[in-house]
C-alpha cells in the first residue's frame, strides 16, 4: 500500500470530478478539496471534498485508501473520522473506502453497530467499501471514464495482452495532453505485475510520463545494485552506503521532477517562478516533505498558494 498510496491520492485529487461521479453514482458540477486534518486531536483522513451535484445539492465526499494490513481496524478508524467530518462541515456525508491489494477488506460490508444492554443497536455507522482487487479490468472499461482506467493495475486483468493496449489507446484519446500524461503516469505507477509494466511502457514514449513510475523505481534499484557492486571492490560497507545514497538521490530527484511537472501542468507559472521553485526544491532533502509538497501542489489553485507552501518548507520564497 505504501507504493500505491501517493499515486492513488494524486490521481483522485487531480481527477476528482470523474471519481466523484463514479463513487456517488451521479453527475457532479464541481468539487473542492478540504482540509484533511480533523479538529480535536492529531487525526487526518486521506481525502475529503465538498461536492456540488448536478441538481446543486452539496455534500461531503470522504475517501480512504486501505491495503491488506492496518494498525487499527478500518471500521473503528471510520468511526473516529466520520463524526468529526459531520460536525466540522455540517453537510450530508458520503464516506468511501477503496480497498487496495488482494484480500484487503474481505468481509467488510460497510455497516457496523454496537449493541446496547437489550441487544438492540445503540450505535450504528455506515460507509461504502469498494474492493478494487475484486473488480475486473472490463468493469473499468465499461464505466467509460478515462481517469478510472488508471486503476486497472489494481483490478483483475484476465487478458493483459488485450486489455492493456486498449487502456493505453483510450488514454491516448484524452484531448488534453497534460491530462493524458498524468493518467498514463498513474497507470504505470499503479501496475504491480512486472510483465504488465513492461508491456505498458512499451506502448508509450518515455516523455509521456510525468511522475514517479515503476520505470524510475527500477532506475533507483539499478543505482543501488551498482553501489553494491562497487562495494565489493572498495569495501562492503562503503558499497552499501554508496548504493543507499545513490538510491536516495534518485528518489529525491524523481520527487522534485514530479512537483515541477505538476506545477507546470496545473498553473503554467512564469519562467522566473518556475526556476525559483526549482532552486527551492533543490534545498529540500527530506523525501517525506517533498511527498507532502507533491500532494499539496496537485491541489493548489494559483501561484500564491505555491509560494505559501514553499514558505512553510524552505528559506526562499519565489516571486512572480
Amino acid at each position: 500500500m505504501a507504493e500505491t498510496d501517493s499515486p492513488l491520492k494524486l490521481l483522485v485529487s487531480t481527477c476528482i470530478l470523474d471519481f466523484a461521479a463514479w463513487l456517488l453514482h451521479t453527475e457532479v458540477q464541481d468539487a473542492y478539496p478540504l482540509n484533511v486534518e480533523l479538529p480535536g486531536e492529531n487525526l487526518a483522513v486521506d481525502l475529503v471534498f465538498r461536492v456540488i451535484l448536478h441538481d446543486t445539492r452539496e455534500l461531503l465526499l470522504h475517501i480512504e485508501f486501505q491495503g491488506p494490513r492496518s494498525h487499527e481496524p478500518l471500521p473503528w478508524r471510520m468511526l473516529m473520522y466520520m463524526p468529526r467530518l459531520a460536525r466540522t462541515y455540517r453537510l450530508p456525508l458520503w464516506s468511501v473506502v477503496l480497498y487496495v491489494g488482494h484480500g484487503a477488506g474481505r468481509g467488510d460490508h460497510g455497516h457496523h453497530e454496537v449493541a446496547g444492554a437489550d441487544g438492540s443497536p445503540t450505535l450504528t455507522w455506515r460507509y461504502h467499501p469498494i474492493r478494487l482487487w475484486e473488480m475486473t479490468a472490463e468493469d473499468l472499461l465499461r464505466l467509460d471514464r478515462p481517469a478510472l482506467l488508471a486503476l486497472v493495475g489494481q483490478t483483475q486483468i484476465r487478458e493483459p495482452a488485450v486489455v492493456l493496449p486498449e487502456v493505453v489507446h483510450r488514454l491516448h484519446q484524452v484531448p488534453d495532453v497534460m491530462q493524458q500524461r498524468r493518467l498514463l503516469t498513474a497507470l504505470t505507477a499503479l501496475l504491480t505485475d512486472e510483465e504488465s509494466i513492461t508491456m505498458v511502457e512499451s506502448l508509450m514514449d518515455r516523455d509521456e510520463l510525468l511522475l514517479d513510475t515503476p520505470f524510475l523505481r527500477r532506475l533507483r534499484e539499478e543505482a543501488e545494485r551498482e553501489g553494491h557492486q562497487a562495494g565489493h571492490q572498495a569495501g562492503h560497507q562503503a558499497g552499501l552506503r554508496e548504493g543507499h545514497q545513490a538510491a536516495q538521490r534518485e528518489a529525491l530527484a524523481a520527487r522534485r521532477r514530479s512537483i515541477l511537472d505538476v506545477l507546470a501542468a496545473r498553473l503554467d507559472p512564469p519562467v522566473s517562478v518556475y526556476q525559483q521553485v526549482e532552486r527551492q526544491l533543490a534545498q529540500i532533502t527530506d523525501e517525506a516533505i517533498l511527498s507532502r509538497l507533491l500532494m499539496a501542489m496537485a491541489r493548489a489553485e494559483h501561484v500564491d498558494a505555491v509560494q505559501e507552501l514553499l514558505r512553510e518548507h524552505g528559506p526562499a520564497t519565489p516571486q512572480a
